[in-house]
């Protein structure tokens, strides 16, 4: 089976596969959405007048168990939290991006998940909300980096400045995931004040100008005494043992030349030659229909080599022996090409394969919130991929029945892959027409990209 999006393989499942347990996943999920009653508008408000918590409860209890459980995997080895892909964090954008939030739905009653609860169960507020999240979430995707962008938003939304902030790998990532546990296991147990002391309180209520009740402090029962006491022993004994293998930091005399940076290859994404070499013609249309590029790619090969094992479009860069100056000219280079609309387009690293500059570089335009990555197999894959005449291209797609009703049905194979080759090599004046060549991974087009990236916003649901 194909699919026109990437699959990352897992014990060998089938995209089928995938797709099935995705089905089975989303259709628990919604039920168990609701069942906590979180297609309510009234449930779901309710937290905002303080009259009841259970949606705060049920948000939470997820929270936690996610974050425990993404703890308990790494730990036994099951899951690489340093592979986890996380965003930069934009304080002052998401700041503001909360308080919107926040506001639509106090107003509104629903956030994206619980709105398509809504509207499953009939709900016609559910539907016309979440119309309305799909139109503004396009809406800010034309703004941000289509006919109505403006460089002052894209300054503000996507800062320079961005980084990723995560305790997900640091030393004191166990007793923070305690700590937090411990602090809303307790407001679980005093969420009854608020309620009855500070509620807002409905027009039948306040009509029957009745006292509000003394607050009634609910019985603890002896499975949360456990659960709580435990807590709290495992807080203070995860504490002592992360201090002390927690080794104080060495502060170093800062010089010129930027030490090397031991990098983790899990944490540097690379791509495949087939796919870098349809973006780069997918690119060309779109430059040459006066539309901004979906991906960028950067040269840092000796000039000698660039010239021999061409990259057609790419941004050539010096090459450093040194991964600070060769960061320094890289930046220096893109701070001439993109905006900051770019930061969540793909930028493709090109080195020699055999050193490890390439590696350090993508990871550090990473830790600056750039969605860089690496060629795989550098010059020689590139070579042996797309521009030698002896290229092999997936062999399912080359082996395709001739009589297909696909662009790509042989023999045109082969001279899809000349023509490919022609220009990237500087011998044909025309760029090929784009394919969408199967077993590829595609890029979204303009506003998909920055709706998937950054038009999303998250939220409950």
């Amino acid at each position: 089976m194909s699919a026109p999006f990437p699959f990352v393989p897992l014990h060998g499942a089938s995209p089928s596969m995938y797709l099935l347990l995705a089905a089975l996943m989303g259709l628990a999920f919604g039920w168990f959405l609701e069942r906590a009653g979180f297609g309510s508008a009234k449930k779901l408000t309710a937290v905002f007048t303080m009259r009841d918590w259970q949606v705060y409860k049920v948000m939470f209890t997820a929270i936690l168990t996610a974050m425990i459980g993404a703890q308990i995997l790494g730990a036994v080895g099951i899951l690489d939290l340093g592979a986890l892909e996380l965003s930069s964090t934009y304080l002052w954008p998401m700041f503001l991006g909360g308080i919107l939030f926040g506001i639509g739905f106090y107003f509104g009653g629903f956030c994206p998940g619980t709105a398509v609860v809504s509207m499953v169960r009939g709900r016609l507020d559910g539907l016309f909300f979440l119309v309305g999240i799909v139109l503004g979430i396009y809406g800010f995707a034309l703004f941000l980096d289509g006919p109505g962008q403006a460089s002052w938003f894209q300054s503000f939304y996507l800062p320079s400045s961005a980084r990723v902030m995560s305790l997900v790998e640091s030393p004191y990532a166990w007793v923070w995931a305690i700590g937090i546990t411990a602090a809303v296991l307790a407001s679980f147990r005093y969420l009854y004040i608020f309620e009855q002391r500070f509620s807002l309180r409905t027009p039948q209520e306040l009509a029957s100008a009745k006292p509000r009740p003394a607050p009634v402090k609910p019985p603890m029962g002896q499975a949360t005494k456990v659960a709580l006491g435990l807590t709290a022993v495992a807080a203070v004994i995860l504490a002592v043992v992360q201090v002390g293998r927690h080794e104080p930091e060495v502060l170093a005399i800062a010089s010129e030349v930027a030490a090397p940076v031991a990098v983790d290859e899990a944490a540097v994404p690379a791509v495949d030659p087939l796919s870098l070499a349809e973006w780069i013609v997918a690119d060309s249309h779109r430059i040459a229909d006066e539309k901004p590029q979906n991906s960028h790619t950067v040269d840092i090969r000796p000039e000698e080599e660039r010239t021999a094992v061409p990259v057609r479009g790419a941004i050539a860069v010096h090459r450093y022996d040194d991964t600070g100056q060769q960061y320094d000219a890289v930046v220096d280079a893109l701070d001439e090409v993109l905006t900051p609309a770019d930061k969540n387009k793909p930028l493709v690293i090109v080195d020699d394969g055999d050193s490890t500059l390439g590696r350090d570089l993508v990871a550090q335009l990473r830790e600056d919130g750039l969605n860089a990555m690496l060629l795989d197999g550098g010059s020689e894959a590139w070579q042996e991929t797309i521009l030698s005449a002896d290229a092999i291209w997936p062999e399912w797609v080359v082996g395709a029945d001739a009589d297909a009703d696909t662009p790509l049905a042989p023999p045109s194979v082969a001279a899809y892959h000349d023509e490919v080759a022609a220009w990237m090599l500087g011998e044909a004046g025309s760029a090929p027409a784009y394919v969408a060549i199967p077993g590829t991974v595609q890029l979204p087009s303009e506003a998909a990209t920055v709706v998937a990236t950054g038009g999303g916003g998250g939220g409950c649901g």
